[in-house]
This record gives structure tokens, sequence and C-alpha cells, in this order.
């Protein structure tokens, strides 16, 4: 999820590239109505932590508030913000700081679902 198109785009490529399936999402709403009609088919979840609208944490609540113990990134370019304490220790499997590289995000992706 993610609000910028082209760091949408870019990072689905690298990951179906890689092998992974992906459904994107241009913000949380959208994000948590693919979660509710695919969740059994999601293994992790990325979230822009900062978004117009529902941004990265409410998402991450409504999330867990539907599967607990979802896997989920949370990508945000703002060190500053706010939210990413509180957001941080609500059990988030991993930070990827913007910008991020293609091996950052491969890397960080493959550590999280590799990690039981």
């Amino acid at each position: 999820m993610d609000d910028e198109q082209s760091i949408l785009d870019v990072a689905a490529r690298h990951l179906l590239i890689s092998g992974y399936e992906v459904l994107t999402a241009a913000n949380g709403e959208e994000a948590l109505e693919i979660y509710k009609a695919n969740g059994d088919e999601i293994a992790l979840v990325i979230l822009d932590l900062s978004m117009p609208g529902m941004g990265g944490h409410k998402c991450l609540q409504e999330l867990r508030s539907l599967s607990p113990e979802i896997k989920v990134i949370v990508s945000t370019g703002y060190s500053g913000d706010g939210d990413l304490q509180e957001t941080m220790s609500s059990g988030v499997a991993a930070l990827l700081s913007k910008p991020f590289s293609k091996n950052e995000l491969l890397k960080t992706v493959r550590t999280v679902l590799d990690d039981q």
C-alpha cells in the first residue's frame, strides 16, 4: 500500500520478477478491502505509514483486528513521523525506509516471510 504510484509500481515489479504474487492498494481503505477479499492468500503486507485518508497506522490496527498474526512491513520516508514509534511497537515485523533499493526490499520481504 502506497499513495505514490511510482513507488507502488516499482516495488510491485521487483516483487513480481522475484516470483512473488502481488496485490497493490493506493490507500488504506483499498488495502483493507483487498485483505478482506483475499486474506487467506496474503502472507505479508507492506504499508506506507504516511498517507492521506486512512494511513498506515490506522490500517495496521484494522488489519490486526481481522488477523492478529499478519506479518507487516512498514515503509516510510519520514524518520520523525509521530506514529512511527507507536506503529513499530504494534508488532510490525520490519521497517523499510524510503528510498529503498530493490535489494533492501527483497531482503526485508524474504527475512520477514522466513521468520516463523
